[in-house]
């Protein structure tokens, strides 16, 4: 009796690894109105080279100024919605994205006790020569050669 319910649980658990993309599980936890990146960036890319073809048209001559106009308008529509959508997407992730530094700057705490000491003041002053040998321009020495000092 014990093997024939082992054997089963184990169908079953074979049969769910196998049907669990399938059922698209992952996709509902993802945002439903969100389009995947590459769409979007296709549809940029397909309203733009529509633009220019309809312009490069009408350049020719194969279209009257009429049909140009409503073209152009309909795929500069489409192009604006496209911008729009990746702009959106581009506020959403700096809006994570500050949200996480925030989180990680909230947590971090400042060096105290031997971690402190360990770590130098300040940075040591910077040599006032490249390493080819030549002297660095600073504005203090450009003050100075002005000055004649």
């Amino acid at each position: 009796m014990l093997p024939l319910v082992i054997a089963a649980l184990l169908g079953l658990s074979g049969i769910l690894v196998v049907i669990y993309p399938l059922l698209g599980l992952e996709q509902m936890r993802a945002d439903a109105s969100a389009e995947p990146v590459s769409e979007v960036a296709d549809r940029e890319r397909t309203a733009k080279s529509a633009l220019r073809d309809v312009d490069f048209d009408y350049r020719l001559g194969n279209l009257d100024e009429e049909d140009y106009l409503a073209l152009r308008d309909r795929y500069e529509r489409r192009a604006l919605a496209a911008l729009k959508t990746r702009y959106e997407r581009e506020q959403a992730l700096d809006a994570l994205i500050d949200e996480q530094l925030a989180a990680l700057r909230g947590t971090k705490r400042p060096a105290t006790g031997a971690a402190a000491a360990s770590k130098p003041a300040s940075a040591p002053a910077a040599s006032k020569t490249h390493a080819n040998g030549r002297a660095r321009t600073t504005p203090r020495s450009i003050a100075r050669r002005r000055k004649g000092v």
